[in-house]
């Protein structure tokens, strides 16, 4: 998959994923919830995702969430970034954690 489809592919996918959300179609688990809170609060590069996702436990692994979140290490990686990407992954991230 090129580039620009990974990039287009997260894109609609994250804004999928925060329409269920918003919809209350899906509910994220408390880990996906504290993943989520520690990407806020970081850096939006591959490099910071990849470490953030390593080791991720179980309810992560089998969560949602997850197949946003991967894919979009390799579109944060390059070193054009689609801001699309990165704004709408943000909108689901900030959705999730409004508390911060």
């Amino acid at each position: 998959m090129t580039t620009i489809a990974l990039a287009t592919a997260v894109r609609q996918d994250a804004g999928a994923l925060l329409g269920a959300y918003e919809a209350g179609q899906w509910v994220p688990e408390q880990a996906e919830r504290e993943l989520a809170e520690g990407l806020a609060m970081g850096q939006w590069t591959g490099p910071y995702f990849r470490a953030s996702l390593c080791g991720v436990p179980p309810a992560v692994r089998s969560g949602r969430l997850i197949d946003q979140l991967a894919p979009a290490i390799k579109v944060l990686d390059q070193a054009d970034v689609d801001q699309d990407v990165v704004r709408r992954l943000r909108l689901l991230i900030d959705a999730i954690t409004p508390d911060l």
